[in-house]
């Protein structure tokens, strides 16, 4: 059986043989990027947030960022660029999750919740695509718009701002729709009409002048026709039976 993801089917139109290393040799770097890490735990520190908003229990975000960061660090492995310093992303990490919470009651979004009331964060789905083919993802966060409107927003934690047209072709949320699609039933929730980005870009403290970190309003698109559904779907078969067959040629691209 083959489980594939948004992420797993990009790696491996990348480069091939750089998904045979990482993903079926299971070949990792020792040490993980810093900038890599700081991101997760931004990740964690949204989410405990927001489950704990739904309820009127918010907890200090900056106090999450900085245990769950402390926590990381403790644990070893991390690796930092010439530009980066331990104190330098703890600054930038404490400022976007101070900045999150300031910055969420203008978004003017609801939380999506389950039927037991517990918001959909980090929604683990998976859907069979062929007899030996399971395609599965995490949606990071479900929300309804002002007007009403289903949106899947993935957070990301880039160093600059996403352009927009990017999300007009982004796999990674079409793969989200074809998963939410399949369970939207079971979940009790309307089709997703709303694909998109959330973004904390982690630019560095200013010194004097300049942005610094800086939480952006979600940016969206409508959700994907049926063909672009039906052309995905197709992609993710066609991946899976390269890899099936051992397929793994060196790409440029990696």
């Amino acid at each position: 059986m083959i489980r594939l993801s948004p992420t797993a089917v990009l790696k491996y139109e990348n480069c091939p043989y750089q998904y045979l290393l990482e993903e079926v040799l299971r070949i990792r770097p020792v040490h993980k990027a810093a900038n890599l890490v700081v991101g997760k735990v931004l990740h964690r520190t949204v989410e405990d947030w927001l489950r704990g908003e739904l309820t009127g229990a918010a907890p200090d975000p900056v106090a999450s960022f900085d245990r769950e960061w402390t926590a990381a660090r403790n644990a070893g492995g991390v690796e930092y660029a010439a530009t980066q310093s331990p104190e330098s992303l703890t600054a930038t990490g404490r400022a976007l999750a101070s900045g999150f919470a300031s910055a969420w009651p203008t978004f003017q979004r609801l939380l999506a919740v389950d039927g037991q009331g517990a918001p959909l964060l980090e929604l683990k789905l998976e859907v069979q695509l062929g007899p030996r083919l399971v395609y599965v993802g995490r949606s990071d966060l479900l929300t309804f718009t002002s007007e009403g409107e289903l949106e899947c927003l993935d957070l990301k934690t880039p160093s600059t701002p996403t352009d927009p047209e990017w999300l007009v072709r982004a796999d990674q949320i079409t793969g989200y729709q074809l998963l939410l699609d399949a369970h939207a039933e079971r979940l009790g929730l309307p089709p997703v009409e709303r694909l998109g980005l959330l973004e904390l870009v982690k630019r560095k403290m200013p010194t004097k002048t300049g942005k610094g970190p800086e939480v952006l309003a979600p940016i969206t698109v409508p959700r994907r026709s049926a063909t672009e559904m039906t052309d995905y779907a197709q992609k993710v078969r066609w991946v899976a039976e390269d890899i099936e067959r051992g397929r793994f040629p060196k790409r440029g691209l990696m």
